[in-house]
């Protein structure tokens, strides 16, 4: 007969065979929570196993449900559906009516996450004397500036894979691995990279608009980190806990010190060495790091690798590409992403995502500012033409009248001369696991 130690109880009792570690629970008159009398349709009865995991039974597909909503460590285990064939010790992980309230999952559809530790990257970036420049600017441009830096730098950021953690004014956090992701060590460099090949695009533009130079540095490290959402009602939000995270954000700050523009860590070097071409190292104390350590200044990735593709799925010859979480979008809203060479719309409408190539097949301009209306239709910005949300194919041509509008636009000349009317390239998209997944044919 098996034996259960209660923590924080610090009480003993036997467990038959084939009795959970609930029942053992109510039968010895310990309070083990459970909202949903035991049905494995909760987590107020989780636990966490201290020691003796390999004597409980197999998780049962409803704790298995439970707890891969969680992304539960393998530690813990639901006490309604956990039974035993050793000794074992458990500390109770829900206390009180207030905790019930707080950890009962009962009716949600977004679980998060609990608390996991995973070693992962964790980019940081910043844009180098930013505060001088907003004390030139008129507020508006200042949140205008933001968002045009901020939207190229989060396309870039989760079509390698990684994930948005926080804004920080100027700055950003992102993190890479937190699924497991293959070779996300490589990606968050690639991410890099592109960022920092990105600002250099938006350079000109900054410095007509504002007559400002813009510069920014990124500092990424390799490390161990607690994962989970923190938070309550709306506010709740991934969150990255740990010395990683703090290592992260001084290796960022490193560049200024440097002259620089990405810097990582020894941790990380040593997991893309045959990938990154290093342009210099040093040696550094940083602040609140007791030890020396070594940065490396990065200027590219090698040869095979810097033909790196965004990683997929080949199924029934569509290449399903993983884009990140699925985009929080309101209806009618869109998001502009990029898959290796394609310039990918997203739209939302009646709770789905439809994706398009971001170019109308006729004049070559961006469709971002089109409409998809409630007859499965996408209507384009620039001619009105009609498109069928599912196959591309046109529904309605424009009419003479657009056309006579258009006609002393010589941009427009490739409408009014077509000889065929030409569809609108659609994806298929779909979600999996929270993750928004485009697919590409052939």
């Amino acid at each position: 007969m098996a034996n259960i130690h209660f923590l924080p109880d610090d009480k003993s009792f036997e467990c038959p065979e084939n009795i959970t570690i609930l029942k053992t629970a109510k039968e010895n008159n310990i309070a083990h929570a459970n909202a949903c009398g035991g049905k494995g349709k909760c987590s107020t009865c989780r636990v966490l196993v201290l020691k003796g995991l390999e004597n409980c039974n197999k998780p049962t597909e409803k704790e298995q449900k439970i707890l891969d909503k969680l992304h539960a460590p393998a530690e813990m285990r639901l006490a309604c559906q956990t039974t035993l064939s050793g000794d074992i010790t458990l500390r109770r992980l829900v206390l009180n009516d207030e905790d019930i309230e707080f950890t009962s999952i009962m009716g949600k559809k977004d679980f998060g996450r609990l608390g996991e530790s995973k070693t992962i990257a964790i980019l940081f970036s910043d844009i180098r004397g930013f505060t001088s420049i907003s004390e030139q600017l008129l507020p508006y441009d200042i949140v205008f500036l933001l968002n045009r830096y901020y939207s190229k730098m989060v396309n870039i950021i989760e079509t390698n894979g990684g994930h948005i953690i926080n804004y920080m004014g100027d700055g950003l956090m992102a993190s890479f691995g937190i699924n497991d992701e293959e070779s996300f060590e490589i990606y968050a460099i690639k991410a890099a990279i592109e960022m920092l090949d990105a600002v250099d695009e938006m350079k000109p533009y900054i410095k007509t608009m504002y007559g400002h130079d813009f510069e920014i540095g990124i500092g990424i490290h390799l490390g161990e980190v607690v994962i989970g959402n923190i938070g309550a009602g709306k506010t709740s939000r991934l969150t990255l806990v740990g010395d990683a995270v703090n290592l992260a954000s001084r290796i960022e700050s490193a560049n200024k010190e440097f002259n620089s523009s990405l810097l990582i860590s020894e941790e990380h070097y040593k997991r893309v060495e045959e990938a990154v071409e290093v342009k210099d190292f040093v040696r550094t104390n940083l602040k609140g790091v007791k030890d020396r350590i070594t940065l490396y200044e990065i200027s590219g990735l090698k040869g095979a690798y810097t033909e790196l593709q965004t990683e997929f799925v080949l199924e029934d010859n569509v290449r399903w590409y993983k884009c990140g979480e699925v985009p929080q979008l309101d209806e009618g809203a869109y998001k502009e992403i990029k898959i290796d060479d394609r310039n990918i719309l997203l739209i939302k409408k009646l709770e789905r995502i439809f994706a398009f190539e971001d170019k109308c097949p006729h004049m070559g301009l961006k469709l971002r500012g089109s409409k998809i209306n409630d007859k499965g239709e996408i209507i384009c910005k620039w001619h009105q033409t009609s498109f069928c949300v599912e196959s591309g194919d046109v529904r309605n041509w424009c009419g003479n009248k657009i056309i006579q509008m258009m006609k002393n636009f010589e941009f427009a000349q490739n409408v009014i001369n077509a000889t065929e009317q030409t569809p609108l390239v659609v994806y298929k998209t779909k979600i999996d696991q929270g993750q928004l997944l485009v697919g590409i044919t052939g």
